[in-house]
């Protein structure tokens, strides 16, 4: 971080000049995470937050005077950026964030990293923020104390604190003592009893709602429940004609394009073939819903496997994939458009959440985005990939990044075109993939056509209508009696 040569990138990306905005956000993107961290104590949303932040930042430099001080004017960005997001949820540093442990980890090695996250997690925000500086993204006394604002020497005295209290949470560690987490705790127990609810009840929403906002996130567990309560339906489904039909009915408008998204020559179309001209490394795969078992895909849909993704997806090797599809959606009641997710998260009763789902269900025409790398992936390969996008469709239209935080992605986010209430695209970087080696990272990104072709052509794109047959909506709802 030389000082006389970053005034000069400042200077240079005021003017919007693509170098310098990459220059500075390679020098300090690391910077701006273990900020985001230091307040939040969870990884994830910390990448989440210093992207929004950066974003934040670079469209508002020309409000820097002095370019000799980017440095702790963005951590000022991000403190604020990270301070909101933490807000959004269960409070992170009563959670700690630990990745998913791959199959073959021992159960000892999991507990161990838990701990060791929670340690972490565990200290102050200041402590936090300097070790993760110093040891996690390596920075110098130097550059860290710069970015931090403060002399090298304060630097130090907080980083042997920071050593002393993981010294002391490591000897507790070592003698078998841990502080237990009473919120999660209570959660998980929650989730645990919901397995025995009717999952059209309030006790059952709430106990999922609450579920969703935990980090590490008990995918296991809330597989089971999943699983008990909906793939039965599904496997009855397959053994009734008529039920079986209008399942594939549903699947076969949701995994395939829409006629417009066909038609060249509409502005959903024409956008999805400029957008696949753009990313031609990216192959093109559609499921075929004539082949699929239902009673198979039931039992699987659990096992984290999906008839969705091309066949040889569980291999190692590099490769990236683009599929047509229909992406489910729900207007809510103020206008804004979101998953299923956000709404959740929104309503804070079963009853609000399915009368919104009842009036508000919409399908957008898509392309959904897979790729595998065998390197670790981080957030901002996906924002540089939309940003890549946005420049080649829609060069003057305004570009928005939000947090995206929900439970399969490590990191996610979510993009606005303009002032359009549907998300322009929604992806992230996942959790550990089932079947894949540590090594090998996957990404994706659901890309919704409507706000694209609109701010390509000038015209009101709206959404599709849309409903699930009855029974798959209610998934243990009993038949009347006649």
């Amino acid at each position: 971080m030389k000082e006389n040569a970053e005034q000069g990138w400042v200077e240079r990306a005021k003017q919007s000049e693509p170098a310098a905005i990459a220059e500075l956000y390679r020098r300090y993107w690391r910077a701006a995470r273990a900020a985001a961290y230091g307040v939040t104590g969870d990884f994830a949303v910390a990448e989440d937050a210093a992207s929004e932040a950066f974003y934040t930042a670079i469209e508002g430099l020309g409000a820097l005077n002095d370019t000799q001080r980017f440095a702790p004017w963005l951590r000022t960005i991000v403190i604020r950026k990270a301070t909101k997001a933490k807000t959004r949820g269960i409070k992170p540093e009563n959670l700690p964030a630990v990745e998913s442990p791959s199959p073959g980890t021992r159960p000892e090695q999991q507990e161990l990293a838990a701990l060791t996250h929670e340690a972490v997690a565990s200290l102050s925000a200041t402590l936090r923020e300097a070790m993760s500086l110093f040891y996690f993204e390596g920075y110098s006394l130097k550059d860290a104390a710069r970015f931090l604002d403060v002399p090298e020497g304060t630097l130090k005295r907080r980083l042997h604190e920071g050593r002393r209290r993981l010294r002391d949470a490591a000897e507790r560690i070592l003698k078998g003592t841990r502080p237990m987490n009473p919120q999660r705790e209570e959660i998980l127990e929650q989730l645990k009893d919901a397995f025995n609810e009717d999952p059209n009840s309030e006790t059952f929403y709430q106990a999922m709602r609450q579920a969703m906002s935990l980090r590490p996130f008990p995918d296991k567990l809330l597989k089971e429940v999943m699983k008990k309560h909906w793939a039965a339906k599904l496997e009855k489904a397959s053994k009734s004609v008529e039920k079986d039909r209008m399942v594939r009915e549903a699947l076969g408008r949701i995994y395939a394009p829409s006629e417009r998204a066909r038609d060249p020559n509409h502005p959903v179309g024409a956008v999805a073939a400029a957008i696949r001209a753009a990313l031609p490394e990216f192959q093109p795969w559609q499921p075929d819903i004539s082949q699929i078992d239902l009673t198979r895909t039931a039992r699987q849909m659990f096992e984290g496997k999906s008839f969705s993704m091309p066949p040889n997806f569980a291999d190692a090797s590099p490769a990236s994939y683009i599929t047509a599809l229909q992406a489910w959606l729900v207007q809510d009641e103020d206008g804004s458009v979101c998953t299923t997710y956000e709404l959740m998260q929104k309503k804070a009763s079963r009853s609000e959440l399915q009368a919104q789902m009842t009036h508000g269900k919409k399908l957008s025409d898509a392309l959904r985005l897979f790729w595998k790398r065998q390197e670790r992936l981080e957030l901002r390969a996906v924002e540089e990939l939309l940003r890549h996008l946005a420049e080649a469709i829609v060069p003057s239209t305004p570009v928005r990044f939000l947090a995206y935080d929900v439970p399969r992605y490590r990191a996610g986010l979510r993009m606005q075109l303009g002032g359009d209430s549907v998300p322009a695209a929604i992806g992230g970087v996942h959790n550990p993939w089932p079947g894949l080696s540590d090594q090998v990272s996957v990404a994706s990104i659901l890309i919704c056509l409507e706000p694209w072709a609109a701010a390509r052509s000038g015209q009101i794109i709206e959404l599709a209508d849309f409903s699930l047959p009855d029974f798959l909506e209610r998934p243990n709802q009993q038949s009347p009696k006649k």
